[in-house]
């Protein structure tokens, strides 16, 4: 689990979060049970959209709290080595972070946030 604790990520989030029960509330008490109260489709259509409410805010979690592809670190054993050996890994076009100073893949850039290489990282989002 990767977690940082940037406080405008941390109220982005909570700020999507209100938005997000905010809107269910509104959905539910004002529009369904208003328009269809005492009918089986209010019923169904709340749950149905309490699902999706569901589904939402947990794969929003889950795409928060995973690791978004950060190249691990080496430790000083497998970097002497590895500069010993004579470098990267053969076959692939491996360079050397000008920032964390370690091996990252291709396609792999370096996050100003995150203060990591991260692969095939386009930009870092704050929700």
């Amino acid at each position: 689990m990767v977690f940082h604790k940037d406080p405008c990520g941390i109220f982005c989030v909570l700020f999507t979060y209100s938005l997000v029960v905010y809107a269910d509330y509104v959905v539910i008490e004002h529009i369904i049970l208003t328009a269809l109260a005492g009918s089986i489709w209010g019923t169904i259509h709340g749950i149905l959209f309490n699902l999706v409410i569901f589904g939402l805010l947990y794969s929003h979690m889950r795409t928060v709290f995973c690791d978004p592809g950060i190249v691990p670190l080496p430790n000083r054993f497998t970097r002497c080595s590895v500069h010993l050996d004579g470098g990267i890994p053969s076959g692939e076009d491996w360079t050397v972070c000008q920032r964390c100073e370690t091996y990252r893949p291709p396609r792999a850039h370096h996050c100003k946030i995150c203060r990591r290489c991260v692969r095939r990282m386009d930009h870092h989002c704050p929700w």
